[in-house]
């Protein structure tokens, strides 16, 4: 099918004056197309002028030189915040189960993703199996990505936030998914007396209430997770829900995690520890950012304690595939958070950026998405009548979980430059690997 395609796009491209459409056509049918780095041999490259390289902006096409040294930033920005108080660390039980691995099979296009691409790790779960294990080969970087190595899950820890909520509902924290949003802290702001399901949708009606990227508050110049939420609340008092439309954000997240640990208030660390040790069964630490405790309100204005959650978890490569592997079991044993997760799924929006014949659509997971619901993607774009479930972090930290038939494809990247359709997507639909 892939040559038959390519010998197609040859044929038209034969009588074309630039070789775009040749470009274009490699790229939609899936063949071994690597995108470009820049500079490929030259020096490490730092994007902004921010105190932590962590983040590739997804625009850049990073050299070899620049993931290392975005890849030790990751590592700094941990030990920093280790030191600041400001990283919450779950240890693993020594209960975890040891994955069956079998022999990878060849897959040309992969192998090229991980030698010369932007893909740090591939895990493809097949029915209790992993069928591909993939990492870079050691030396390609200055700090060889292994099983220990820890990654940022971006906004796939949105999804793991949800994960969490379903737990604090089926161990009755929360009443349902519908309760209204009940606390004090918030009670001044949009979303006081909102159902729970609104925000775990995106569709609370705060666009107004943030920047454009989500990270700052009703015009401040700090980081949200820079700022605890007392000052958040403080910055929110007197606003109201506008829109019933999704406005996909941050802010919104943390607020959710931080409701959560009210509602389960001093057993909140006992809630993370039966989540991560006794059922996803972590074999590595798991680690979230806090917000910062900067208030200078008293905190008797609201009668609340500091309350400093976050979606942002570090989480290795086994791990993140264990989450993913707990959430598929919870959904096909139809136990209580199992429900939850169908629930959800029931009550999913309709996803505005449902865009698969865009140009570069294949760049990001979400665009073949028809519904957002629960901070989870459904209903794939030619797998519409499958129970799909995903996720999407930035610059590619993804899961997507087959509850049919058990298959799922976890992945870490450094950058946007990959065919999500090809390598995740395209896996799941067919249920097997690219060629």
């Amino acid at each position: 099918m892939i040559l038959r395609c390519l010998l197609i796009c040859f044929s038209l491209t034969l009588f074309s004056q630039t070789n775009n459409l040749a470009k274009a056509c490699s790229f939609n049918c899936g063949s071994s197309h690597v995108i470009q780095q820049k500079d490929p041999g030259g020096p490490a490259v730092k994007y902004g002028n921010k105190s932590f390289n962590t983040q590739i902006p997804e625009k850049e096409r990073p050299n070899d030189a620049t993931i290392s040294l975005y890849n030790d930033g990751r590592i700094y920005f941990f030990n920093v915040r280790k030191k600041q108080g400001r990283m919450f660390s779950i240890k693993p039980k020594g209960n975890s189960e040891i994955f069956k691995i079998s022999k990878n099979p060849q897959s040309t296009i992969l192998e090229k993703q991980l030698s010369k691409g932007y893909i740090l790790s591939y895990l493809y779960y097949d029915n209790g199996t992993i069928k591909y294990n993939g990492i870079p080969k050691p030396g390609r970087f200055d700090r060889d990505i292994n099983d220990k190595t820890l990654f940022f899950t971006h906004s796939t820890g949105k999804s793991i936030i949800s994960y969490i909520v379903g737990h604090a509902i089926c161990k009755g924290y929360i009443s349902s998914v519908n309760e209204p949003i009940n606390w004090p802290l918030m009670s001044k702001t949009l979303y006081n007396e909102q159902p729970l399901i609104n925000l775990l949708n995106m569709n609370a009606g705060d666009r107004h209430t943030v920047n454009k990227r989500s990270n700052r508050v009703m015009g401040s110049k700090t980081h949200h997770r820079d700022m605890d939420q007392i000052t958040i609340a403080k910055l929110l008092q007197g606003t109201e829900r506008k829109s019933n439309n999704i406005f996909y954000n941050n802010v919104l997240t943390d607020i959710v995690a931080s409701y959560v640990a009210f509602r389960t208030d001093n057993d909140y660390d006992k809630l993370l520890k039966m989540v991560f040790q006794d059922k996803i069964k972590i074999e590595n630490e798991v680690h979230f950012e806090l917000h910062r405790n900067t208030s200078s309100i008293s905190e008797k204005l609201f009668g609340q304690p500091q309350i400093r959650a976050s979606y942002s978890f570090m989480i290795t490569r086994g791990d993140l595939l264990r989450v993913a592997i707990s959430m598929m079991k919870d959904y096909q044993q139809k136990t209580c958070v199992g429900n939850y997760l169908r629930d959800i799924q029931k009550q999913a929006k309709s996803w505005p950026k449902y865009r698969p014949s865009k140009k570069n659509a294949s760049l990001y997971l979400h665009n073949y998405a028809k519904k957002y619901g629960g901070k989870f993607y459904f209903k794939f774009h030619k797998m519409e009548d499958r129970n799909i479930m995903a996720t999407q972090g930035y610059n590619g930290q993804n899961i997507m979980i087959d509850m049919d038939n058990s298959k799922i494809v976890v992945t870490q990247s450094a950058a946007t430059a990959w065919d999500q359709r090809t390598f995740i997507m395209n896996v799941i639909r067919y249920g097997k690997l690219p060629k």
